[in-house]
């Protein structure tokens, strides 16, 4: 008998895990599960054993509570990545698979690491290419931990990056600033014809969306965009707010109390 396919997102936050299932019903989204567990402050700093059996233990409970159709991906704090952006040469027509080759090249003189231990993926824009790179080890570790846990792993990508889907869910303009705030961070990820200006910082010195506002760097534009914040505190300064709901049509479960908590699972 067939089984609707369900989406997971995991995403490791500093102090909890967190998972959000959903599925897709015809042209709408439907909010399954919202879960998260506790894990050790500063969990990145254990050895790799330690966080293996701890993040295992938390990821095989939670696969025995799912359906057996579903696919997940995993957000990565940017912190744990690099990226770059170059210029391409006016007279460089390269196309696949030379123009790979060529940035793996630029990448290997631009990135603090060898290329043989990074992982590269690249959007081409215009006439600029924007790298990102992880060590492949990551990548490995969290293969080979999904695989013991049973879950299929579709995708990998960087935290504040995926805001950018979840708002299209929610109708958003692509040319807008996505500020999202939770658990002692901020998260923001520019317009789409910025690819590369996104981040994430602690809030050891920035506590208000006033004060990050200068962080968030216009370029080649004279007109501001605009700046749509999400989270569960309220922000006077913000024009502009969405939260969770409005990329879910349809829910069945009890929602938690800080539901913005999980936006970067569910996106």
């Amino acid at each position: 008998m067939y089984s609707q396919l369900w989406h997971v997102g995991i995403d490791l936050c500093q102090t909890t895990i967190q998972l959000v299932a959903a599925r897709r019903s015809r042209k709408h989204w439907h909010l399954c599960e919202c879960w998260q567990h506790p894990i050790p402050n500063q969990i990145s700093d254990l050895s790799e054993n330690k966080k293996r059996a701890i993040l295992l233990d938390i990821l095989v409970q939670w696969r025995r509570k799912l359906p057996k159709n579903c696919q997940v991906s995993i957000a990565f704090p940017s912190l744990r990545t690099i990226k770059q952006q170059i210029t391409l040469p006016e007279q460089l027509t390269l196309q696949q698979p030379e123009l790979g080759w060529y940035l793996r090249a630029q990448a290997e003189k631009l990135f603090p690491l060898s290329i043989e231990e990074l992982t590269i993926d690249y959007r081409v824009i215009n006439r600029s290419a924007y790298l990102n790179g992880v060590r492949r080890s990551e990548i490995l570790f969290w293969q080979e931990l999904f695989q013991n846990s049973g879950f299929i792993l579709t995708a990998i990508d960087v935290a504040p990056c995926v805001l950018r889907y979840l708002a299209r869910l929610a109708g958003l303009p692509d040319e807008s600033w996505l500020v999202h705030y939770r658990q002692g961070e901020w998260l923001w990820s520019g317009p789409i014809s910025q690819p590369a200006n996104y981040n994430q910082i602690q809030d050891s010195d920035i506590t208000t969306l006033n004060q990050l506002l200068p962080l968030l760097t216009e370029t080649n534009t004279s007109q501001p965009h605009p700046v749509y914040y999400i989270g569960d505190d309220h922000q006077s300064q913000a024009k502009h707010s969405w939260n969770l709901l409005q990329a879910f049509q349809r829910y069945s479960i009890t929602l938690p109390h800080q539901l913005g908590d999980y936006v970067i699972a569910a996106a």
